[in-house]
């Protein structure tokens, strides 16, 4: 059957979703809402930004992004990330987050407690905090457990189209010129008809 969802509210409608599920199953419904964004930030799958939005009757909220360039990934990635940015905003709401956008040990439990484990290196083993910091699924932890809930068939489907990088033109204004006899090399305009001063041989341009 047809999907009459527009990208947009199929998006933010199972982000939504996601955060009400995980807040009830994870977080005791703790969390305030939020302002989801999609925002391509380079080498960040997503991050949280306290009190980045403001309402016109003066009311703050704060910000959970994801990175769409990095939405192919499997869903349970996806939504790990998600989990990962709603654990800074329960440190922001109840515990003492770090300036600088530092991951520090408070954080770290409260990531470890929702059945993920911080790493700077992507694997096990890695740093717990630091400045740049991502985590691993602990298997049959209460996130792989709450995951479930969502059901096999919840997604979030949209994500940035990689595009072909455009084929650079060649500047024909500076094309290599070579001397047959002495190897002497010169620039010129493709079809540029070059001497060379000490053989008094045409200068043979490359093919372009």
């Amino acid at each position: 059957m047809k999907n009459y969802q527009t990208p947009t509210t199929e998006t933010y409608t199972a982000l939504e979703t996601a955060f009400g599920h995980f807040n009830a199953e994870l977080f005791g419904k703790r969390l305030p809402p939020v302002m989801f964004t999609l925002t391509r930030r380079t080498g960040a799958h997503g991050y949280f930004h306290a009190e980045q939005f403001k309402h016109r009757d003066g009311d703050q909220t704060h910000e959970i992004a994801l990175n769409p360039n990095t939405m192919d990934r499997d869903i349970r990635a996806v939504l790990s990330t998600l989990v990962h940015e709603m654990t800074h905003l329960e440190q922001q709401e109840y515990g003492t987050p770090s300036k600088g956008g530092h991951h520090n040990m408070e954080w770290a439990r409260m990531m470890t407690a929702v059945g993920l484990t911080p790493t700077d290196t992507g694997v096990e083993g890695g740093k717990m905090t630091g400045r740049k910091v991502t985590h691993m699924i602990d298997e049959g932890g209460p996130f792989d457990v709450a995951l479930e809930g969502l059901g096999p068939d919840f997604d979030i489907p949209y994500f940035t189209q990689p595009r072909a990088k455009a084929e650079k033109k060649r500047d024909l204004s500076k094309v290599k010129h070579t001397c047959p006899s002495c190897g002497f090399k010169a620039w010129a305009k493709a079809g540029a008809n070059l001497m060379c001063g000490d053989c008094q041989e045409h200068m043979e341009g490359e093919e372009v």
